[in-house]
């Protein structure tokens, strides 16, 4: 059984590159950029799709009723919600009904899911947002080294 990922690769809205993003929730959607330390929430916006048969870990792709084809090669994903939500990319060409994935395990890019899910789940691509940026939080501020 492949140990459950407490990081992912992706772009830091902040840094602007390629950072590690270590989950500090637990399994669930709460990462910080192990450059800039700043706290982020991954969640998901358009094409999104919801699966209708379960998976379990290590299998390679996410069954859908219809919809598969909106979701593109090299894509990132955002998998499930909550305690169960894990970052996948989409690995090869997508049909109507089977979006292909890979994940992100310990580091290493291996082919399917790292996570058991049931049916029914939600996933999108993948959107990385500041977890703090209401009126009296502690906003994400801005990279030094882009101001223009």
């Amino acid at each position: 059984m492949p140990a459950i990922p407490a990081d992912v690769t992706i772009t830091c809205p902040r840094c602007k590159t390629l950072r590690t993003f270590l989950d500090i929730s637990e399994g669930g959607v709460k990462y910080i950029c192990a450059g800039c330390e700043w706290t982020f929430t991954l969640s998901t916006i358009a094409p999104t799709g919801t699966t209708n048969a379960s998976r379990a870990a290590g299998q390679a792709t996410l069954p859908v009723a219809s919809g598969g084809a909106s979701f593109t090669n090299g894509m990132t994903l955002l998998v499930d919600t909550g305690v169960n939500a894990e970052v996948v990319q989409v690995n090869g060409s997508p049909t109507g009904t089977s979006v292909p994935v890979a994940g992100q395990w310990s580091g290493e890019t291996r082919d399917g899911l790292a996570k058991t899910h049931n049916s029914g789940i939600t996933f999108g691509q993948l959107a990385v947002s500041p977890t703090f940026g209401g009126v009296g939080q502690e906003a994400v501020p801005a990279n030094p080294g882009w101001g223009f």
